[in-house]
């Protein structure tokens, strides 16, 4: 699918700037599937007004892992066989493998539907890594990523993706003025005119086709467009866990940080969305 020339360039930007595009992975008779499914979802289940930036915040798992959670379906949290088809979808399996990103696997065999309602408003900005205080935050290559597709192509008109380039692993000031992502404190907000939502100077659209993969790194800091059209917008979005922290890609070649080098299996610590010193300025 990718020469091998392409895949390179595409898994440098990925560790550069912290995402990358792949043009048409998801095509039919799957695309069509998702759409009508999605389409099916929205329609049934009405949007909690917490969640009016992110637009939803559906959770839909495989069979076999909703299995394992012993606990009944809610109109925020199901299972649905098509998960499963689009985690094994060989495509993206092979688009990955050719990419480099070793050990690809689900984070908690899932995906999760985020659609902006027509006409509704921005997604703040916010990067979605969880684990700061651990020694992987200071990992020059990506340990988590979402792999998504857009059920429709987008626009600044409708909502496309924003992106700051390499925030990734670099800290700027707009960190420090940020809230936890998704927490009540950010959803709380309602002036437009917050840093939350500002036009930041390094910042870039993302417009997308229909169908194609966009990857990128749980840490970089990403936003939205609000949709201005009278048309919902809708993004399948799946997390993936990639390579065997604290072993660097087999292709590595850069330094190794020494909080890694040095990195004791045994370490545990609390969770936090909040950056820590593993991102330098």
């Amino acid at each position: 699918m990718l020469d091998p020339i392409e895949a390179r360039q595409k898994r440098d930007q990925l560790v550069r700037d912290g995402f990358a595009i792949v043009p048409g992975i998801l095509g039919d008779p799957l695309l069509s599937q998702l759409q009508r499914w999605s389409q099916e979802v929205f329609e049934a289940v009405p949007v909690d007004p917490r969640y009016q930036y992110q637009g939803s915040d559906i959770h839909v798992y495989t069979e076999s892992h909703w299995q394992q959670m012993d606990r009944e379906p809610d109109h925020r949290q199901f299972p649905a066989p098509i998960v499963e088809q689009l985690l094994n979808h060989e495509p993206q399996k092979q688009v990955c493998a050719e990419l480099g990103l070793e050990d690809v696997r689900s984070a908690g065999g899932s995906l999760i539907l985020l659609s902006k309602p027509a006409f509704g408003p921005p997604l703040y900005w916010h990067q979605d890594f969880t684990n700061w205080d651990h020694p992987e935050a200071a990992a020059p290559w990506p340990t988590r990523i979402f792999l998504s597709y857009y059920m429709s192509d987008t626009s600044r008109e409708n909502g496309c993706l924003r992106v700051i380039p390499g925030t990734h692993r670099k800290r700027i000031e707009l960190h420090d003025l940020l809230p936890n992502a998704h927490t009540p404190e950010i959803q709380a907000i309602d002036d437009l005119d917050h840093p939350i939502f500002m036009d930041h100077p390094d910042s870039i659209d993302v417009p997308l086709r229909t169908g194609d993969l966009i990857i990128a790194d749980a840490r970089l800091l990403h936003a939205a467009w609000p949709n201005q059209t009278d048309q919902r917008r809708t993004l399948v979005l799946a997390w993936h866990d990639v390579f065997s922290f604290p072993q660097p890609p087999s292709w590595w070649t850069g330094e190794i940080p020494d909080a890694i080098r040095d990195y004791d299996p045994s370490f545990t610590c609390p969770s936090t969305r909040t950056p820590s010193a593993y991102l330098p300025r």
